[in-house]
């Protein structure tokens, strides 16, 4: 029985003749599992099982190449050749067995690749390079054109063929479909450029060739940006005729996004912008065509989704990182378990990944694994963790859902260890959400917690531990300056924890992501801030799109200013030295003092007696090295028997 809260989020409805159980989409994302030749992995089909698994109503899968000179990128799924249907058809046969319809989404980079991922020079509607990535790209013939509109039905032809459900064509995000559409990219004087319907013509002529082709058997929908958010680009008032145009041309929904390469930073919006940043656009295509509307931008929650739909913005909600994060948020929305949801942090990590490696998820750790890995039951081990920061927490998590006897032990007062410091910075409230989530699945557990606990040789004497889990964390240390005992500082987590000690103009050492982040955090209680970092920017280490938002933030705030590519090298009583392209300067009138340089492990030495009567001591996040959530998480899932002891 659907909860009235969630009615409309739980409706079914048709896109064509294909009809969905629900109003929730899993956009396409891309996620690199694919091998490098473009063909289907299990290990992707092990991560669209579980989405499909978790409810959803339709999954898109990701972009995917019609042509080889198409590709993004190595990682990206191909569908150029008869020779990769055998594979899609398992991977949709997976995804049919768990109750959810399959989308493919079809894709052309144009410009937007790099010559080392298709041995050739990119093509594009007009040889005009990318900003971003800077190749000028060779300008497409006519018949050439008529080849790449070829290239799109075929791989349609091939994605039925594999058993999808639907055709979903990429004219967003300033691939090459998107590139004919917007004058900012086409400046084309033939059929092809122009006014809107010449720079149309390339998606109209692949629309009207699927359709003759197949007819209403697999309905299309067209992904498009909305609003490029670049001068000269496409822009709401053109979104809208394009969209119209396309609609004419027969297709049966339209997928509302926005920007190109040049605007990315707004692309995947993180926890600086608000949630449904992108929803207004599609509320605009949705008053002037007759298909079903898909948006997307932000959306974490089934309380926002529905919001949206009793509003009549949009038909059908993307929640591509919500659902990355948590596949079952279906499900546990039907099922009325809201509440354990594992909430998206948006913090872009999972972008980020599948530029390096295969995607992953900060907060999820069972991406492209399943959740079926960790119901292994092993009876009878008595297990120690000490430490109750997000490691901690979720190796407890972890062990008992394995019928461990766990004690988590934490020395204050309460868990969280730096989550509870992370989560004070203006936007950071999705990394509390995730905080109060951990405590929850640590309460439905199974597990013994003993808070203001020391660890003493006589207490693991006297607990006779089987295994030893240690996740005592890290801290935050005052760099080594010159005469820096000659004045009182403040360390992050002090300034973080008790703003109102700090002075009415604080001097911050250390522009890095946390220094950043106090920076944002103090100007916005009030202070004035001066930050000072070595690097050339600062935030170094998040993701561009989160580094971009918080260097903005900062630099557009009149109490805050920025020196970079400094570095002090003294600090007295009253100043500070700093040296700027080996030019000293001395900086004062400021109250406080914080420095935001080092973290290094607080100290675990009391247990490395005990690898010998114990047996199985282990260290994870930060307790083994300080570094980042994702360590943290990722290692308290991986507890196992075949563990490192150290």
């Amino acid at each position: 029985m659907v909860m009235p809260e969630f009615e409309n989020l739980f409706t079914s409805l048709n896109i064509g003749n294909l009809k969905l159980k629900n109003r929730i989409v899993l956009p396409a994302m891309e996620t690199h599992m694919a091998d490098s030749n473009g063909y289907v992995t299990d290990q992707m089909i092990s991560y669209y099982r579980e989405m499909a698994k978790g409810g959803v109503g339709l999954i898109i899968l990701e972009n995917t190449a019609v042509h080889p000179y198409g590709r993004v990128d190595r990682g990206m799924l191909c569908i150029h050749n008869e020779r990769y249907i055998p594979r899609l058809k398992e991977l949709t046969s997976a995804i049919h067995q768990e109750g959810a319809k399959v989308c493919i989404q079809l894709n052309h980079a144009g410009r937007q690749t790099l010559r080392e991922f298709i041995n050739t020079q990119p093509v594009a509607p007009s040889p005009l390079p990318c900003p971003s990535l800077k190749e000028v790209p060779r300008e497409l013939t006519g018949e050439e054109i008529d080849q790449i509109v070829r290239a799109f039905i075929e791989a349609a032809q091939r994605g039925v063929e594999a058993g999808v459900d639907a055709i979903e064509l990429h004219m967003a995000h300033g691939y090459l479909l998107c590139q004919f559409l917007s004058p900012y990219s086409n400046i084309r004087t033939d059929q092809y450029g122009g006014n809107t319907e010449n720079r149309a013509r390339i998606a109209v002529e692949i629309i009207r060739g699927i359709k003759n082709k197949f007819g209403n058997h697999s309905p299309i929908i067209c992904r498009i940006s909305a609003d490029e958010y670049v001068k000269g680009g496409i822009d709401r008032r053109e979104s809208k005729k394009i969209a119209k145009i396309l609609v004419d041309s027969g297709i049966e929904a339209v997928n509302v996004s926005a920007c190109n390469y040049e605007s990315a930073y707004l692309n995947m919006p993180c926890y600086y912008l608000q949630e449904g940043c992108f929803v207004h656009l599609a509320h605009g295509i949705k008053e002037v065509v007759p298909v079903p509307v898909m948006t997307v931008g932000r959306i974490r929650k089934p309380e926002t989704a529905e919001r949206i739909l009793r509003e009549r913005k949009a038909d059908l909600i993307c929640m591509g990182r919500a659902l990355i994060a948590d596949p079952y948020l279906p499900l546990k929305t039907l099922q009325g378990k809201v509440e354990d949801i594992r909430p998206c942090i948006s913090c872009n990590r999972c972008i980020e990944s599948i530029y390096y490696g295969k995607m992953f998820c900060v907060v999820n750790p069972h991406v492209g694994h399943g959740e079926e890995e960790n119901t292994i039951k092993t009876q009878g081990e008595k297990v120690l963790v000490i430490g109750g920061g997000p490691a901690g927490m979720q190796a407890s998590i972890e062990l008992s859902k394995r019928g461990k006897e766990v004690t988590l032990i934490e020395k204050e007062g309460s868990l969280g260890g730096q989550l509870k410091v992370a989560s004070l910075a203006p936007g950071k409230s999705p990394v509390r959400e995730f905080l109060d989530y951990l405590l929850r699945e640590v309460k439905k557990e199974k597990i013994s917690i003993r808070l203001g606990h020391e660890i003493t040789p006589e207490f693991l004497d006297e607990f006779k531990p089987d295994r030893i889990i240690v996740a005592t964390g890290s801290h935050h240390t005052l760099p080594t300056i010159k005469g820096w005992g000659n004045r009182d500082c403040l360390t992050l987590d002090q300034a973080f924890l008790n703003p109102d000690k700090v002075g009415k103009k604080v001097l911050i050492i250390g522009g890095g992501p946390e220094g950043a982040e106090l920076a944002d955090f103090l100007a916005h209680k009030g202070k004035r801030v001066i930050l000072v970092e070595m690097k050339r920017l600062i935030g170094y280490g998040l993701p561009p799109s989160v580094r971009y938002h918080l260097s903005h933030r900062l630099m557009e705030n009149p109490d805050v200013e920025v020196l970079l590519r400094s570095k002090v090298v003294e600090v007295d009583r009253g100043f500070v030295i700093i040296e700027h392209k080996k030019e000293l300067s001395k900086f004062d009138g400021y109250d406080t003092l914080v420095g935001a340089t080092h973290k290094v492990r607080n100290d675990s030495s009391i247990y490395k007696g005990f690898e010998k009567t114990v047996g199985k001591v282990e260290y994870i996040g930060d307790a083994r090295e300080p570094r980042s959530l994702k360590e943290a998480i990722h290692e308290g899932f991986s507890v196992s028997e075949n563990s490192d002891h150290g």
